[in-house]
C-alpha cells in the first residue's frame, strides 16, 4: 500500500539533518492521553501533547508484504508506586492507539505533518515493580489481529436483536431446529 508523505517531511529527510520525535495517542477509560518524546508541552492538531523525555519509549515497528498483524509496545518508567494501581485500573483492554513520527526545526516547531507509523488498540500490561518506580508496558496490537479471533455472534434471533432491535429475520431459525422435514415420499 502506497503511503502519503507530507511533501515538506520528505523534503527534510532528505536534507540530511534531522531533529525527530515520536507523538503517541492513548485512550484510557478516564480519556484519551497525548505524549510525546520530548521535553514540555507540544501542541499539534487541536492537542496538547506531554513531554515524557527519556522516560518513554516504544518497541520496534514492523510492516511487511504479507497481512499480518504486527504489533509493537510502548513502555512509561518513572511512574510513583502510589499510583501503580490506579494506573492498571486506567487501563482499556481494545482502546485506540496511534503513533507518529515527526521531525522539528529549531524549537519545536514542526516540519510538515507527522506520519502515522502505527495506528491499533491496546493490549495486555506488563508492570516491572521496582522499590523506587514502577515501569508499565502496553502491548499494543494491530487492528488485523482481529482476523484471528472467533466470531462470537450466533444466527439466532436473539443474538440479532441486540445489533438490530426491529429486525425479524432470524424470527424463525429457532422453529426449523425442530422441524422434522421428510425428503421424497
Amino acid at each position: 500500500m502506497s503511503r502519503a508523505l507530507d511533501p515538506a517531511l520528505a523534503a527534510a529527510l532528505s536534507a540530511g539533518v534531522i531533529v525527530p520525535a515520536i507523538l503517541l495517542m492513548l485512550t484510557f477509560k478516564s480519556g484519551t492521553r497525548y505524549v510525546w518524546s520530548g521535553v514540555g508541552n507540544l501542541v499539534y492538531d487541536a492537542q496538547t501533547y506531554l513531554g515524557v523525555g527519556s522516560l518513554g519509549s516504544i518497541g520496534t515497528i514492523i510492516e511487511g508484504t504479507e497481512v499480518k498483524a504486527d504489533g509493537t509496545s510502548v513502555k512509561l518508567s518513572g511512574i510513583d508506586p502510589v499510583l501503580q494501581g490506579e494506573c492498571l485500573t486506567d487501563i482499556q483492554l481494545g482502546a485506540p492507539a496511534k503513533i507518529w513520527f515527526a521531525l522539528f526545526s529549531e524549537g519545536t516547531t514542526l516540519i510538515g505533518a507527522p506520519y502515522l507509523l502505527f495506528a491499533g488498540a491496546v493490549d495486555k500490561p506488563t508492570v516491572i515493580a521496582s522499590p523506587g518506580e514502577v515501569t508499565i508496558s502496553l502491548a499494543l496490537e494491530n487492528s488485523l489481529i482481529n482476523l484471528q479471533r472467533a466470531n462470537q455472534r450466533r444466527y439466532t434471533s436473539a443474538d440479532q436483536r441486540e445489533v438490530y432491535p426491529t429486525d425479524t429475520a432470524f424470527g424463525w431459525v429457532e422453529q426449523l431446529q425442530d422441524q422434522a422435514l421428510s425428503w421424497g415420499a
